[in-house]
């Protein structure tokens, strides 16, 4: 197929494709591929140093709408879409349409209010407050859960921080913040409280036999006894050749230092 692209032999590309398209359907990355060979057709039918993407953009909208494409495939399809209209288009209008589109199909897709957000802030006139109205945008949704939004609140915190001008916006967003966190605890302490108190209403049976391996704690796998060393030189302590002198030895201990930083703590 490339080789046919090399060649300037579209067709005999795209007909490769088709084919394997219809042996193997549902292959995402061949579609894409389809548009990838659409768009180079376009590029190099250049009239007036103006190339006519009508072809990729409708390939694009059916991609979308087509009804045997699942939801969160749509939303990725038209991510590539609003791209390509930023990109060779210079469409960041259309391309945030697109986008919102996208969020009314599929509504608590983190990725698709990112895009919004970030068409605005790579646009190339600088404006704060589209910005704070593409983050406003995920804050305000229904459809996103309460830990999406602190990761938006708090991009919104950041931005505001480097880039806002009033100092009244920023002080009332930080108290927003303060309060959806406060939420995110609350909420996340009834949840403990719920299961610590379903727990507690296990049978005491059931309970001894879990608690036991439960309540049972390690810090460290239990590991050979060894002397303490001392420091590799200070004695007449023969290392054998290819051997590492134990006081620098490193073992793993999952999250836990290292034994070399125990160890060397101790001199």
């Amino acid at each position: 197929m490339q080789v046919e692209i090399r060649k300037g032999n579209f067709d005999k590309a795209s007909d490769i494709l088709v084919e394997f398209d219809r042996c193997n359907p549902g292959f995402a990355v061949i579609a894409l591929r389809r548009i990838g060979i659409e768009r180079r057709r376009a590029a190099s039918i250049n009239s007036e140093n103006v190339s006519n993407y009508s072809s990729v953009i409708s390939r694009f909208e059916r991609l979308i709408h087509d009804s045997n494409t699942s939801t969160k495939l749509s939303s990725y399809y038209a991510l590539k879409l609003a791209r390509f209209h930023i990109k060779k288009k210079n469409d960041r209008k259309l391309a945030t349409k697109i986008i919102k589109d996208a969020i009314a199909r599929d509504k608590d897709n983190p990725s698709l209010y990112l895009a919004l957000i970030d068409i605005a802030y790579t646009a190339t006139t600088f404006k704060e407050s589209s910005v704070v109205e593409a983050i406003d945008y995920a804050l305000e949704s229904r459809h996103l859960n309460d830990k999406e939004k602190l990761r938006f609140s708090q991009r919104k915190l950041d931005f505001l921080e480097d880039f806002g001008h009033s100092i009244q916006e920023l002080q009332e967003h930080i108290e927003y913040h303060d309060r959806l966190q406060k939420t995110i605890e609350e909420k996340n302490a009834i949840v403990k409280a719920k299961l610590e108190s379903k727990i507690g209403e296990e049978p005491s049976e059931k309970r001894a036999r879990v608690e036991p391996v439960a309540g049972t704690a390690y810090p460290y796998p239990q590991q050979p006894f060894y002397p303490m060393a001392t420091p590799y030189g200070s004695t007449a302590y023969n290392v054998p050749t290819g051997q590492q002198p134990f006081a620098f030895a490193t073992y793993s201990y999952g999250s836990h230092p290292s034994a070399i930083s125990q160890v060397q703590q101790t001199f």
